[in-house]
């Protein structure tokens, strides 16, 4: 199946999937961060029987966004961060119904001065806490407090983390749990007592750029280094990683993403400008009624943990990539010179997954 292509005409760095569309349609929003220039959020839709991409919205943004990301309550709720206008700023907008010409409705936020945020590398919206927010930037996890009826953004608690702080992710199985990465560190905290419940130094050959928590098997995560690797690891024994996959980038790996639906399937991207795919199916949780992969033998074994397919359609790095919301076997990524593709899981890994 070929990609999907779209092109921002501008500078981006961030996508993120969007939910509510059937039918073979996928939805995604991408930002763009272009100096001295005006910004833009885009809303394009991809379709599976033709391949293509069509742009259903451009809303204009007032400044660079760095990093944005869709409440899961709410598909029209959008955060975005902003490191254009000096202090940053974190703001929350409406976006406008599909079709509509309307401008972003700005329905709250927060200067960087408010919050003392500096260079905000994630913004997670807490599923298990609905109305708190909790942002990672270079240095801290800032808790935030938008309960519905006050969009402005409260803050309840800081904590500091470490130097170099690149990413954070949110544990969907306990509740104030959240893991960190800061240079070759993976941390995990608890927000409840604001202390640190793991930690693990040295965990990439060099800095590490992201962090993503299995949706299916709890204490599980995975790091993508600048060391070309993906690591898993169990919280609990992080004296050695479950399992370490590489030979797909030539380069950093700056975001990897478990499939929602497949864990065993990750997809990364990095400043190669190539996407990855990957099967981790040995650290994958189980099928139902299925006792241990190591009880298979023979034509019925497993294949390897490994390099699925690298795709190379962009030609500038690829900053972030994601899973559709909508679909198991589609997923995009956008390049830091506005090109978006649109790609799907193999049909030969698809149906080994599900026969």
């Amino acid at each position: 199946a070929r990609p999907g292509v779209y092109y921002c005409r501008q500078a981006s760095r961030c996508i993120a999937p969007l939910a509510g569309v059937e039918d073979g349609r996928h939805r995604f929003l991408v930002g763009t961060c272009a100096v001295q220039q005006r910004n833009e959020l885009h809303v394009i839709e991809f379709s599976e029987d033709t391949s293509e991409i069509v742009c259903r919205q451009v809303a204009p943004h007032p400044e660079e966004v760095w990093n944005l990301s869709v409440s899961p309550a709410d598909p029209s709720h959008v955060l975005t961060y902003s490191a254009g206008g000096s202090p940053g700023a974190l703001n929350l907008y409406r976006l406008p119904e599909a079709g509509e010409s309307a401008p972003l409705e700005r329905l709250g936020g927060i200067s960087g001065n408010e919050a003392q945020l500096s260079a905000v590398k994630s913004a997670l919206w807490d599923t298990l806490r609905p109305g708190t927010l909790v942002v990672a930037d270079s240095e801290a996890l800032h808790v935030f407090d938008c309960a519905s009826g006050s969009p402005q953004l409260q803050e309840a608690s800081t904590i500091q983390v470490g130097q170099r702080c690149s990413a954070a992710c949110l544990d969907p199985h306990h509740v104030g749990q959240v893991s960190t990465v800061d240079e070759t560190h993976l941390k995990t905290w608890d927000l409840r007592s604001n202390k640190l419940a793991f930690r693990r130094d040295g965990a990439h050959l060099f800095g590490v750029r992201d962090v993503d928590y299995n949706p299916n098997v709890p204490y599980q995560v995975l790091t993508a280094g600048e060391d070309a690797a993906l690591r898993f690891w169990d919280l609990r024994k992080l004296d050695r990683s479950l399992r370490s996959l590489s030979g797909g980038h030539h380069h950093w790996i700056v975001r990897a993403r478990h499939n929602g639906h497949h864990d065993q399937l990750v997809v990364s991207c990095g400043t190669d400008s190539a996407v990855c795919l990957w099967r981790a199916a040995s650290v994958a949780s189980l099928p139902l009624g299925e006792e241990s992969s190591a009880g298979h033998s023979g034509a019925g074994a497993p294949p390897p943990d490994g390099l699925i397919r690298r795709y190379e359609e962009h030609e500038d790095s690829c900053y972030s990539c994601c899973w559709s919301a909508s679909d198991a076997w589609v997923f995009a990524s956008v390049a830091y010179d506005g090109r978006v593709v649109v790609n799907r899981v193999p049909g030969e890994e698809k149906y080994r997954i599900l026969l």
